[in-house]
């Protein structure tokens, strides 16, 4: 299978603040941050459509989420709304500043076909195991 190599960028969407007060837990919240938006031309590398699933890997960790294609992205560029999910990917260091880096950060994106998407509650086990 091919993987990408993308600049990963983080940040709020409004889908994501609106889901995030109807509450974690719900299908809305899950469905708007359990996400990577890519370029079409990753997409089609990657052999992946609108939904399908994507691993993200970074130095700091790798997750499993849905794709969607985004005509505002340039190919080699991914973007992860804040939540659970960007959190197993973007690191802690804050190389003096207090808060990490959420842009700018080197990714591979992988086709995660045949994978799940972890819930909320399977994300904040594997916090609580360390892993």
């Amino acid at each position: 299978m091919g993987q990408v190599e993308v600049v990963l960028i983080s940040g709020r969407t409004t889908e994501q603040g609106t889901s995030l007060e109807i509450g974690k837990n719900s299908e809305e919240y899950f469905r708007n941050v359990a996400i990577v938006e890519l370029s079409a031309a990753d997409a089609e590398k990657l052999k992946i459509g609108d939904g399908d699933g994507v691993e993200i890997s970074t130095q700091y960790g790798s997750v499993v989420v849905k794709g969607r294609i985004s005509k505002g992205l340039d190919r080699g560029s991914a973007f992860i709304p804040y939540g659970p999910w960007s959190n197993q990917v973007l690191g802690g260091p804050t190389r003096g500043t207090g808060m990490p880096t959420f842009r700018g950060l080197k990714a591979i994106l992988k086709s995660a076909e045949g994978r799940e998407v972890q819930s909320l509650l399977e994300i904040v086990k594997t916090f609580r195991r360390g892993d």
